[in-house]
């Protein structure tokens, strides 16, 4: 019989596991005795991650985004549009229904459909909604607002956790000051007020807001840690507490509330968060209804507790694929590999531009492994700006 190993979503975490599973059984695929489908509901890989970048010209659309069949192994079987939409998943009975109907049986599941903006859950954001967190559209929009954006106060909000890769928001502080500061001008920045509105206490774990917060103090950010959030007065152009405090803003950029895939909450498989419950090292489904190990969940769709990076998907996807390789060959309960945590977050302590010459570093931590103290360097800055070129030809298609 053909096992079927079946991908819900060709993001990060999804191409990962398929390149993985694929280039390990591709003797097995070419006698029928392993099936792999992917499915999504568009055919193009976009980077997120780039969107930090676009609104300042750092990368441009192209260098963000791949048709998936380039980035994808061709001995993998593909559904996009409407037969890669999925509309419901059947653990019990191991089928998903796409959109357009056709069904997909399945001895193995990997869920990894990521998760999507909800703006409607904030009272009045989408009235005035700004981001660079959701498409390559919105990111380069903000970026014209930016350019003509000569005075006033500037407001950066992000209403509440989880949200994917959390240190964006403080990222895309730093590279804004830079690019007011030395792209459009001192004269322009010093009638310029920018505040960061923070749902929680710290920045990221405690070393990483021990030298992010002192950065942004140093470029006369307003830093509000602890915020929230009641709603969004567009009319007034004000952003409201939960304590009735008002924040007046000439322009405000959202990074708004983040939810699970509706089709996987309307299909009854979500926690009391709407998040996929999961082994948090084993990554395979353990839902209050039962739990199915032929099912995994990796990256933004997983549950809130964990973090959500991208060097965390990428540690997700390869022990997942390796996980269901080892099943799959029969290597036994002792060829388990465990997820131990491993997630980073990137953080940016300067632009590289006329006048400075660029900072950055990669912290990762894991889990019983807090984040120990580190420094921003020049040569972290050159890394990271490759690694969104490297993405393509080496991290999606798990050879990294």
């Amino acid at each position: 019989m053909t096992e079927k190993i079946l991908v819900l979503g060709a993001g990060a975490a999804g191409s990962v596991v398929t390149n993985k599973v694929a280039r390990a059984f591709r003797q097995e695929i070419a006698k029928d005795e392993v099936e792999i489908t992917i499915m999504d509901k568009n055919d193009m890989n976009v980077n997120q991650g780039g969107f930090t970048f676009l609104p300042f010209g750092l990368y441009t659309p192209e260098d963000i985004k791949r048709p998936r069949k380039k980035v994808i192994s061709p001995r993998v079987k593909t559904a996009f549009g409407e037969d890669g939409e999925v509309e419901k998943v059947d653990l019990g009975n191991r089928e998903v229904t796409a959109k357009s109907g056709k069904k997909y049986p399945y001895d193995y599941l990997v869920i990894a459909t990521g998760c999507s903006a909800d703006v409607e859950s904030v009272p009045g954001l989408s009235s005035d909604f700004n981001t660079f967190y959701t498409t390559i559209e919105d990111a380069l929009k903000l970026g014209e607002s930016l350019k003509s954006f000569n005075k006033g106060h500037l407001v950066i909000m992000t209403p509440k956790m989880p949200i994917p890769c959390p240190g964006a928001p403080g990222k895309f502080t730093v590279l804004l000051d830079s690019y007011l500061r030395y792209v459009r001008g001192e004269e322009v920045r010093k009638d310029i007020e920018i505040s960061l509105l923070w749902p929680t206490g710290l920045l990221g774990p405690q070393a990483y807001d021990d030298v992010a917060t002192p950065v942004l103090e140093k470029q006369n950010i307003n830093v509000v840690k602890n915020f929230g959030l009641s709603e969004v007065d567009e009319g007034k152009k004000e952003v409201v507490a939960a304590n009735g405090e008002r924040t007046k803003y000439d322009l405000l950029i959202t990074i708004p509330p983040h939810k699970c895939t509706q089709a996987l909450v309307n299909s009854g498989i979500t926690d009391e968060k709407g998040w996929i419950p999961i082994n948090k090292n084993t990554l395979q489904y353990q839902g209050a209804g039962g739990s199915y190990d032929e099912v995994y969940a990796l990256g933004d769709a997983g549950p809130a507790e964990i973090i959500k990076t991208g060097i965390g998907t990428h540690y997700q996807a390869a022990i997942a694929g390796q996980n269901v390789i080892n099943d799959i060959r029969g290597n036994g309960e002792g060829a388990k590999v465990s997820y131990m945590g491993e997630m980073g977050c990137p953080f940016v302590g300067a632009a590289y531009t006329e006048s400075t010459r660029g900072e950055a570093y990669i912290p990762t931590w894991s889990y019983g492994r807090p984040l120990e103290p580190f420094k921003a360097i020049r040569l972290g800055w050159f890394l990271y700006r490759m690694y969104y070129y490297i993405y393509w030809d080496a991290g999606l298609k798990a050879l990294m």
